[in-house]
């Protein structure tokens, strides 16, 4: 017998420790009443018993409570919610309530007080109206009772759903699992002639499962809605799309209005071929002006201005082999310079100074390359063509805030807008540059370059099309309204358009550009062309290379080097000129009825030389619809945790 108390002792202890290994945190029971008043309010009282162990839960729990829910028309609805009281064990509990976005969060407990382990039991109890569910041959409550999103298993769910006095169900379904679920492991209690009805899950819920409980009853039991009510409900139902709506068409206004004031190009000028430059415009900036600011960094003006320094008599160049040297000749700046030549003479002061253009002079090459385009933007900038970014930040701005407004009035799910917000922007971003590479395509001068514009196109087009169905796709799955879409789809598009067409020319810039196109005309006319245009100049080498700058900075040096050649046959077989080609270039020499093509060849790719030469840049890198009910519908739900 002596034996006897140490056994049961270790005995005693050993269950204990075992039982200690077996304890959770769970939620061991969830009950909610529900009570349907005559006025459409719920009264919801939930019980909550929550064995705590120090783990998740140390201080209390929180309850979330969704404030948007989808009705029998597949619109979300907005409820009202208001917390009455919160208890523990009896007693009332601190708590906090924080609304979130679509969700409203109970905080229960006290900060600086741990709770002591064990069985804890939560009362909350609220009321929510614009819950219940009206149809044309009855009303009912769709209720998920513990809602989808706990932490906690729940070993037992239940539910006591009363109707209005009087009142007896006329039908009754439920739903178990996870969200989506149509499983019904649960069964149901009709009581007092349908008065009470229970429901109760006849299995353990796992964490992020729940139960949901629908109840039909017949149409009157609950007062319906008067008129006035149903219009009100329609414009809180709907005013995410009215304001959004409302605000595209302010942006749309603006816009127009801003495009009116400062986007309206000048009446066009007639375009006629002529043969000399307007006065006072470069070849670089004949390329600012053509192409309204400087594209792919200005390396075509830059060389076309190296060029016109040279038939000028300032600069030699050098081109023994694969490689360019630049050669001052003569000091100083020149009068009649512009601002951009002058940054390049700058580079080069002295006579006999000398710039290679090569991996090694890089870096100069970016610095005087950025020195050329600086001045020539500081001199001319919003003279010919004015981009009025102002405005269109001024559109941006108000497309946000629009945005912004309709989100947070709208009662959309955040992350059905984010997943909006996420596809159509960058879908604008894409047309964008579909836009830019069709620009590129028209302009490039070579067939590879067109080749490689349609590549990139296919590719964007592709990745675009596979963002649109894979958006398509998302919103089958979910609850949305089009119009939403149609908002947004609206802003990005508004935008994008006026992002296109509200800078404007000035009415010299219009002037100027159609003195350029009539250049650029005669460059590439045909010498059979050229002939019947009355008062041009004849061709000669001087003519030639005096325009050969131009043909470079508007990209018709090919057809300007065409035309020189075929003259300059006829001229050297009948002796009318000796022509060995320009002074101020020396290459590996010239081939007789090619000096045109050579040095149009020359200058088209002078350009890819300077590019080629820049330094390598661093990279950085980073580190229910239709089908019926399920579990997780109708109203209520929401889930918890500890904290």
């Amino acid at each position: 017998m002596r034996f006897v108390a140490p056994v049961l002792a270790a005995l005693l202890i050993a269950l204990g420790l075992a039982g200690a290994a077996r304890a959770e945190e769970e939620i061991r029971d969830f009950h909610a009443l529900v009570e349907v008043g005559a006025d459409g309010t719920l009264s919801v009282t939930e019980t909550i018993a929550v064995n705590v162990e120090g783990k998740e839960i140390s201080r209390g729990i929180f309850r979330d409570i969704p404030l948007r829910y989808e009705d029998g028309g597949g619109r979300i609805r907005e409820v009202g919610l208001d917390v009455r009281s919160v208890t523990r064990d009896g007693s009332a509990e601190p708590h906090a309530v924080e609304r979130r976005a679509g969700v409203l969060r109970i905080r229960i407990g006290n900060a600086d007080v741990e709770l002591p382990h064990g069985l804890h039991r939560y009362r909350i109890t609220y009321d929510t109206t614009r819950q219940i569910r009206y149809f044309p041959s009855h009303d009912e409550v769709y209720w998920n009772v513990t809602g989808n999103g706990w932490d906690f298993p729940i070993l037992a769910a239940r539910a006591e759903i009363r109707l209005p006095p009087g009142a007896g169900a006329s039908d009754v379904a439920y739903f178990t699992g996870p969200l989506g679920s149509t499983e019904q492991a649960a069964r149901a209690e009709r009581l007092d002639g349908g008065n009470r009805i229970l429901v109760e899950a006849t299995r353990a819920l796992a964490p992020r499962e729940g139960l949901t409980a629908v109840v039909a009853f017949p149409k009157g039991v609950v007062a319906p809605l008067s008129d006035a009510e149903q219009r009100a409900d329609w414009r809180r139902d709907n005013l995410g799309w009215i304001i959004g709506a409302g605000g595209l068409v302010l942006v749309l206004a603006f816009y127009l209005w801003a495009w009116r004031r400062v986007g309206r190009d000048p009446p066009k000028e007639i375009v006629v071929p002529r043969w000399t430059p307007p006065e006072g415009v470069s070849p670089a900036l004949a390329s600012y002006i053509a192409q309204r600011g400087f594209r792919g960094q200005g390396w075509d003006a830059f060389a076309a201005s190296m060029i016109d320094l040279a038939v000028k008599g300032h600069l030699e160049l050098e081109q023994p082999g694969k490689t360019m040297t630049i050669r001052r000749k003569g000091s100083g700046i020149p009068a009649g310079i512009g601002a951009g030549q002058c940054a390049i003479l700058k580079a080069l002061p002295k006579d006999g100074d000398a710039l290679t253009v090569d991996k090694s002079n890089g870096r100069t090459v970016q610095s005087v390359g950025r020195a050329f385009r600086q001045a020539i933007e500081s001199e001319h900038r919003n003279q010919f063509y004015r981009a009025n970014p102002h405005y269109l930040l001024g559109g941006v701005l108000m497309s946000l805030l629009v945005l912004l407004l309709a989100v947070a009035f709208g009662g959309f799910a955040p992350e059905t807008i984010a997943l909006a917000i996420g596809v159509l922007f960058p879908s604008a971003i894409i047309a964008i540059a579909a836009v830019a590479i069709g620009r590129r395509l028209r302009a490039a001068r070579s067939l590879g370059a067109r080749i490689w514009a349609v590549v990139t196109a296919a590719f964007l087009g592709f990745v675009g099309l596979n963002m649109l169905a894979g958006f398509l796709g998302m919103l089958t799955q979910r609850a949305f309204d089009p119009r939403m879409l149609a908002i947004l789809a609206g802003l990005a598009l508004t935008n994008m358009i006026f992002f296109f067409i509200m800078g404007a020319p000035t009415p010299i810039g219009q002037r100027r550009s159609a003195e350029i196109a009539g250049l650029k005309q005669y460059l590439a006319l045909a010498e059979k062309d050229r002939m019947n245009m009355q008062g041009a100049p004849e061709m000669s080498p001087q003519h030639f290379e005096t325009l050969l700058p131009y043909a470079v900075a508007l990209g018709v040096e090919k057809p300007w080097s065409r035309t020189f050649d075929a003259w300059l046959a006829g001229a050297l077989a009948t002796g009318a000129v000796v022509y060995a080609g320009p002074g101020w270039y020396r290459g590996t020499g010239f081939t007789p009825g090619s000096i045109g093509a050579s040095l149009g060849s020359m200058a088209g790719s002078l350009s890819n030389s300077f590019t080629a030469s820049l330094p390598a840049p661093k990279s950085s890198s980073s580190g229910f619809s239709g089908g019926g009910g399920f579990s997780g519908g109708g109203g209520g739900g929401g889930g918890g945790g500890g904290w």
